[in-house]
């Protein structure tokens, strides 16, 4: 089951006016702003090689929580806090073309130099026909306001790491994975990799947000893979993690194995991605959550220099009334594995202790796990 199943409009349109009333978003929509980005751009799909270039900021001076999830899982803020901050920013965006990065540009430069940026960076921007988004993204963090920029001017003096200044002369999969060595978050690494940053001036290119989070996180992902998961020691035992995160409930399973994972989602009805309101199970192996998930475990391997074949059960309940974005899936993972449940000796028993959690859903573990080739493979082993 891809991560991107569409919206109950209906409930969509009843949220998006509960949000207006909740926090009364009000905003004067003028097209001369002196305003902050978090540092954030969104780049989205229009007409390839066309997309639309844009740079999220607000007015308001507290900008570095509008778009940080590793700050709102640390924090656990509430999904209305979320809501307040994403809803509040302007989309100030332009179209382009995905060689933009090979040009010159002074728009561009501004706009790669404020997102090159660690910290928040004052702008003044000037924008046209500004008006107010009437719809919730799918796949990309929603924002509130939409207009066509015209120019922008960065007032200070961004704070650009010395480290990422200096990666020029490397491939764009050699820089991504030495400066992610050298501490930078993947978030902030997809920024700059979706702003065409990195590789040889003569291959760079635009690359829309939600394809540069993927890439970014299997280059990474890869790269831990090859140099510390053949030097780490298979578990002797199954382990079971647990973890509730943003109304999405993770159940992990940790077995012998050398480093394949799963995800099975089940969308309970009421939830954000339910259709009809009914109850869908797959196994999703293709969307972003799916390569988030790779990501954090790839990093537990790393941390603990223990190894396993891992399924990974998401229960989307109904507490999740709006997608926040694949970082729940990144993050909620994360936090799972700080939470060993229990360690046991038999699949089957591990399947019985999860089943019992599930209750209070009405659902099975035996009807998720039949999405699981790991699980069919380890049937068939035990046989022979």
């Amino acid at each position: 089951m891809k991560d991107d199943t569409i919206l109950d409009p209906v409930k969509t349109k009843r949220l998006s006016e509960s949000m207006k009333v909740l926090y009364g978003r009000s905003i004067h929509l003028k097209e001369e702003i002196r305003g902050f980005t978090p540092p954030s751009s969104l780049i989205t799909d229009l007409s390839y090689p066309k997309v639309f270039l844009g740079i999220l900021l607000s007015e308001s001076d507290r900008i570095e929580y509008y778009d940080n999830p590793i700050f709102w899982a640390k924090e656990e803020r509430r999904i209305e806090d979320i809501i307040r901050y994403r809803s509040s920013l302007i989309n100030a965006r332009t179209i382009s073309d995905v060689y933009l990065p090979r040009k010159k540009s002074r728009l561009y430069d501004s706009i790669l130099e404020s997102c090159l940026s660690i910290k928040s960076v004052d702008l003044e921007v000037e924008l046209r026909k500004v008006r107010e988004a009437k719809f919730i993204p799918r796949v990309h963090p929603f924002y509130g306001f939409i207009g066509s920029l015209r120019n922008l001017k960065v007032i200070e003096n961004p704070k650009v790491p010395r480290k990422v200044e200096d990666i020029n002369d490397l491939k764009a999969e050699e820089a991504v994975y030495y400066i992610y060595k050298e501490g930078f978050s993947d978030y902030y690494i997809s920024r700059i990799f979706s702003l065409g940053y990195f590789g040889l001036n003569h291959n760079r290119k635009l690359v829309p947000s939600k394809w540069a989070i993927t890439a970014v996180q299997s280059i990474i992902e890869r790269n831990i893979r090859r140099e510390y998961f053949q030097r780490s020691k298979i578990v002797d035992y199954i382990y079971i993690f647990n973890y509730k995160f943003y109304g999405n409930d993770f159940y992990g399973i940790l077995m012998p194995g050398n480093g394949e994972v799963e995800l099975i989602e089940a969308i309970l009805p009421g939830s954000a991605y339910s259709i009809n309101n009914k109850l869908i199970i797959g196994r999703d192996k293709e969307s972003g959550g799916y390569y988030s998930l790779r990501l954090s475990f790839a990093e537990f391997v790393k941390d603990t220099g223990l190894l396993g074949n891992l399924i990974v059960f998401r229960i989307i309940t109904d507490e999740y009334k709006i997608p926040l974005g694949v970082w729940v899936v990144r993050e909620g993972v994360k936090k799972m594995f700080f939470n060993n449940l229990a360690r046991s000796s038999n699949l089957y028993e591990a399947l019985s202790f999860i089943n019992s959690k599930l209750i209070k859903y009405n659902l099975s573990i035996y009807k998720l796990i039949k999405y699981s080739d790991l699980y069919k493979q380890k049937k068939i082993t035990s046989f022979i």
